[in-house]
């Protein structure tokens, strides 16, 4: 145990897992199409949220603020996935080095709690949390579902529970050294890549596997709820879809725009309406006609009144 607590490797193992998991965010928003700046943030925040969150449970002071090597390897990392156009091309890479920082942060993770005193049970969450943490703050500034919440994604918490712990497991029975504590973060790197490469996946609930009718359609049909009305609606959000503003635009020479929004089918008043029933669309949007004679003194006469 002394072994692992070294600083040297301490420094090497983190700095391999946040270049791991910050390649990984930068692809995301490579994926996404975001510029430079967005590229820099996802891959600091897929980095180094993990090791964040861990060491404000640990209460102690967040790495990434003790070196300067720790902010520099995620933007290593920004730079090389938004450059290299022949790593965009091959996903596979981006699997393998986030399954490698998966590995690392979920053995690492768990032996930092239990060297600051934790328990079993904490420490293996401990490890958990630090490789998962940075995956799911990068998904949520990028307004994705985190994959390991969806059935229709490959295993990710799974592996990270393994590595986590089997280190657990090695420290109960006095067995954990280098040898031991690389041979978990492999089983877990392994497992992960296996995960992707044969699509393991976790089941879905009874409830959708064995329904007919998707789940949300029927919570909706059984609980009706209210909504307002078509002309509360129309008085709120179309201010400027009204027949006298395009008659003012035609009066002073301009053309009308093909982005004119028409509003068609609102009745004057009507009581509120659920979301069962069946009603007629409330909006038609789409390009205006070009104005008719007849039309134009019909807006105009509206105008006058």
């Amino acid at each position: 145990m002394q072994e692992l607590t070294s600083p040297a490797l301490q420094y090497f193992l983190d700095l391999l897992g946040i270049f791991g998991g910050a390649l990984s965010g930068a692809y995301l928003s490579v994926r996404k199409d975001f510029n430079l700046f967005g590229t820099l943030v996802l891959a600091e925040a897929a980095g180094l949220g993990g090791s964040l969150i861990r060491d404000l449970i640990l209460d102690v002071p967040p790495i990434a603020f003790t070196d300067p090597g720790y902010p520099l390897a995620p933007l290593a990392a920004a730079y090389i996935a938004y450059r290299g156009r022949a790593l965009q091309q091959q996903p596979y890479v981006f699997e393998v080095l986030d399954a490698v920082g998966l590995g690392l942060f979920s053995v690492t993770g768990t032996i930092k709690g239990l060297v600051n005193g934790m328990n079993v049970v904490p420490s293996t969450a401990l490890g958990v949390i630090s490789a998962m943490g940075g995956g799911i703050l990068a998904n949520t500034m990028a307004r994705e579902l985190p994959p390991l919440l969806c059935w229709d994604s490959d295993l990710y918490a799974l592996p990270s529970i393994t590595g986590a712990g089997a280190t657990a497991a090695l420290h109960l029975t006095g067995t954990l050294t280098i040898t031991t504590a690389t041979c978990a973060a492999l089983a877990a790197f392994t497992f992960r890549l296996m995960a992707v490469h044969f699509h393991w996946r976790p089941t879905r609930s009874a409830a959708w596997r064995t329904s007919q009718t998707p789940l949300f359609l029927a919570t909706d049909a059984a609980v009706p709820q209210t909504r307002p009305s078509h002309t509360d609606f129309a008085n709120a959000m179309c201010l400027r879809s009204v027949p006298h503003a395009r008659g003012r635009r035609r009066r002073q020479g301009r053309p009308t725009g093909s982005a004119d929004t028409t509003v068609a089918q609102l009745p004057r008043s009507g009581p509120a309406q659920t979301w069962g029933s069946v009603e007629p669309p409330l909006f038609v949007t789409g390009p205006s006609r070009p104005a008719t004679p007849a039309s134009a003194r019909t807006v105009k006469r509206r105008h006058a009144k």
